[in-house]
């Protein structure tokens, strides 16, 4: 609710506020470059922010000072659905490291709605558009393209970390030719997209593929190899928000141990131990109180609430 204004499993308000209740309160102190105080009242209706005592308008003020990592047993999705689930995640990591990226994606969502529009409703001032969104597309998939290439590092050292087998390749697709202007791009299919009523070539067709032994993570390795690539992955992204801002992610895993077997399961928790991040993971699994020093255990048992320090 702090980082993204709801919950990760729903964007509906009912399953998240107390039953007969007509709104939830949230409190909060996040501590970065310095102490934020946070507060957030949310109802069926209306969604209200205060930070440090001001209204705040956007729900990105807060997500700046709370830079989630989420995992969840739908992260599967990240492999298996479309590539808008790809960008999601990439978007997510350049948000938090570099500061105009908001600004530049805003603008750039904005030209392609009115160029959509203008190709249904006024093709010949089609052409209007292209120099303005090729310009912004450019601009956004240079932000992409930089992180990506950081993540790709990273990704390469949590793999090594885990003793991951297999050559693993992340590749990008920016959504449109190699070695072409996007401008130029948009010009060459403005036919094709007066014909369709869309735009086809741009950063909104971005995508990131995962392979393994050069064939698609998805289909060619099981669900655990699956899962410690995810979890990798999120771990990767942490650590580059944590090293190109200073501050440390909230690793929030859900049912993380589930499909992995004892070894992967223990190498894979000692290494989010090693980011130095607060982390919270659930589990149905009982934990040894000998494998994980230093964590806190706490168990829910029929309502009751148990804390254990290992």
């Amino acid at each position: 609710m702090l980082g993204r204004g709801r919950s990760y499993r729903t964007a509906k308000f009912g399953p998240v506020v107390r039953h007969g209740e007509k709104f939830l309160t949230l409190y909060a102190v996040s501590s970065l470059e310095r102490e934020h105080r946070i507060g957030i009242q949310k109802s069926a209706t209306q969604t209200s922010i205060r930070v440090d005592g001001e209204n705040a308008t956007r729900l990105s003020s807060i997500a700046k000072m709370t830079p989630l990592q989420i995992l969840t047993p739908m992260s599967h999705e990240i492999l298996e659905r479309g590539p808008e689930y790809r960008r999601r995640f990439l978007e997510w990591g350049v948000f938090h490291v570099e500061p105009s990226y908001f600004t530049v994606y805003k603008k750039f969502t904005k030209a392609l709605k009115q160029r959509n529009i203008v190709l249904k409703t006024a093709p010949d001032t089609v052409a209007s558009w292209n120099h303005t969104l090729g310009t912004l597309g450019e601009e956004l998939n240079k932000l992409r393209e930089k992180y990506f290439t950081d993540l790709q590092i990273a990704l390469a050292n949590e793999l090594r970390a885990l003793d991951i087998q297999g050559n693993i390749q992340m590749l990008w697709k920016r959504g449109w030719e190699d070695g072409s202007r996007l401008e130029q791009v948009l010009g060459d299919k403005q036919p094709s997209d007066i014909r369709q009523g869309y735009t086809q070539a741009g950063p909104q067709r971005a995508d990131i593929k995962l392979m393994f032994d050069q064939r698609s993570a998805f289909t060619s390795i099981s669900r655990g190899q699956q899962k410690m690539i995810i979890t990798s992955l999120h771990r990767a992204q942490a650590a580059i928000t944590k090293r190109s801002t200073g501050n440390h992610p909230i690793l929030l895993f859900d049912d993380l141990v589930a499909e992995l077997d004892v070894d992967n399961r223990d190498k894979l928790l000692q290494r989010i131990k090693q980011i130095g991040c607060q982390a919270l993971i659930t589990t149905t699994e009982e934990i040894s109180n000998e494998r994980y020093p230093g964590c806190v255990i706490i168990r829910v048992d029929s309502g009751d609430i148990q804390t254990t320090n290992l």
